[in-house]
């Protein structure tokens, strides 16, 4: 749990001690398959712990993701940012889609293990671009869109715009899109790139 409680403190964001042990089981669990199949560019936790959770603390906020929200993840590769809000917070439900085998057999894995069965959907499919609605139209209604480095922000807001009432968006070399509902700023701790997640409608 170390590690965990070392970034939310580096973050200055607050973490719930229950919060923290279900952050380090997974955190656990990914160190585990790292070994075994090449999960992340993580050397070390400390390096995976901020790749799993440094976004995830900051897109967790009511502002971005509202109460009772189901989220798709599209490209969700080792469940980051998605699970990670899930273990925070208890109301939240989620629908994890991607591509890549052996990155389904981690996240049905940790899903199961972690006790997040009954909150989350595991899907092996790549997004189709020419109808980005027959996901939702096969898989169910969701309420917040998010993809971390799978798209260009442009490309992602409009897509995401054609599967939710609500698109996450993630930047960091580039401006966000305008036109933003919410913004949070942030930076990563190990070498202060500046990110910011910002929230839009629909509309």
């Amino acid at each position: 749990m170390d590690h965990v409680r070392a970034l939310a403190e580096r973050l200055k964001t607050p973490l719930a001690d229950d919060a923290a042990e279900r952050l380090s089981a997974f955190l656990t669990l990914a160190a585990l398959w790292g070994k075994r199949i090449d999960l992340t560019s993580a050397r070390d936790e400390a390096a995976l712990a901020e790749i799993l959770f440094v976004d995830a603390l900051h897109m967790v906020s009511e502002q971005l993701v509202p109460q009772g929200a189901r989220v798709l993840d599209v490209g969700a590769g080792v469940g980051a940012p998605t699970l990670p809000m899930l273990l925070m917070r208890d109301d939240l439900k989620a629908l994890l889609v991607e591509p890549r085998r052996k990155r389904v057999a981690f996240l049905r894995t940790a899903v199961g293990s972690l006790g997040l069965a009954p909150r989350v959907q595991v899907v092996e499919a790549k997004l189709d671009l020419e109808q980005p609605r027959s996901l939702v139209d096969t898989h169910g209604a969701v309420d917040v869109a998010l993809a971390r480095a799978t798209f260009a922000p442009s490309v992602w807001l409009g897509l995401g715009r054609q599967l939710a009432p609500r698109t996450l968006v993630l930047t960091a070399q580039e401006a966000p899109p305008e036109g933003a509902l919410a913004s949070v700023h942030y930076a990563v701790p190990s070498n202060s790139a500046k990110r910011v997640v910002s929230a839009y409608t629909a509309g």
